[in-house]
């Protein structure tokens, strides 16, 4: 857990491995006693998480999500999608609150998408994916391999500037939350909670 005061808010970050069942887990042990709950998705995805019974959806899942899963299943079991934000939806669900969302609504996404990601950097992706998909990580836990991960596919300097726009947008959220709320638990995806810590102190 990272924390940070943002004026009278204390704002605790939980950093999570997305895809392991296990994670789930840490979000149990850190849910209660906050004013707000927060997580790294747009609000669609939050709703689609919230309705997931219901519909069938694959959740925007690419080919560099499935080498990733790939990888991760040598420490447990994978899930898509993510059982971490699963379950915090599920509990503040279960307690009448709404988890809120710190990330870009799909239409700003993909306009930001389409503004940063260079068409011949899409066109590639199956082939970055494939080159992913059989490179050996030398990570002793989740959390390094989610990292290194990350470093992988942000070897397209366009993917790694779409993901440190995120991060910015992320940060910005959370300080807007923070305007009007004493305590908020953030969870985030371990690969960009340095990022947006960067963006906070």
């Amino acid at each position: 857990m990272k924390s940070v005061l943002i004026g009278d808010c204390r704002v605790d970050i939980l950093p999570v491995v997305h895809g392991l069942v296990s994670e789930a887990e840490k979000v149990r042990s850190a849910y209660g006693g906050y004013e707000a709950y927060a997580c790294a998705l747009g609000i669609e995805g939050i709703q689609g998480i919230k309705n997931r019974a219901d519909i069938e959806d694959d959740f925007g899942i690419n080919e560099l999500d499935i080498a990733y899963a790939k990888h991760m299943e040598a420490f447990g079991e994978v899930q898509i999608p993510s059982p971490s934000i699963c379950e915090l939806i599920d509990l503040c669900g279960a307690d009448d609150l709404n988890v809120i969302p710190l990330d870009m609504n799909d239409e700003d996404f993909t306009e930001l998408y389409c503004k940063t990601v260079k068409t011949m950097d899409f066109v590639k992706e199956h082939r970055h994916a494939k080159k992913g998909f059989r490179k050996r990580f030398d990570a002793d836990t989740p959390e390094e391999l989610a990292l290194q991960w990350d470093a992988h596919v942000n070897k397209v300097k366009s993917y790694a500037l779409l993901s440190g726009k995120r991060e910015e947008y992320i940060a910005s959220q959370i300080k807007d939350i923070a305007r009007y709320r004493k305590s908020l638990l953030v969870v985030l995806e371990v690969e960009r909670v340095d990022g947006v810590m960067g963006h906070l102190v």
